[in-house]
């Protein structure tokens, strides 16, 4: 996994964005209170995100694919 971003919930928490480079499973890991704050604000900052969003992106993706395949 490798840290892609950051973003900020609504109530003002600060989110570690991790991405796997294998597959593109992506986790969300608040800032621990001993992490480097400037270091993550290096990161490039992303919109707002849930898991559900996620979910829904991939199978979006999915779809898309079989679709693809489906017309060939």
């Amino acid at each position: 996994m490798a840290p892609i971003g950051y973003f900020q919930r609504p109530n003002g928490e600060y989110v570690l964005v991790h991405r796997c480079l294998g597959c593109d499973f992506e986790r969300f890991n608040r800032i621990a209170g001993d992490d480097n704050f400037d270091l993550v604000l290096t990161l490039p900052e992303l919109s707002p995100r849930t898991g559900r969003d996620v979910k829904l992106q991939r199978m979006l993706q999915q779809l898309e694919v079989s679709d693809l395949t489906e017309t060939e």
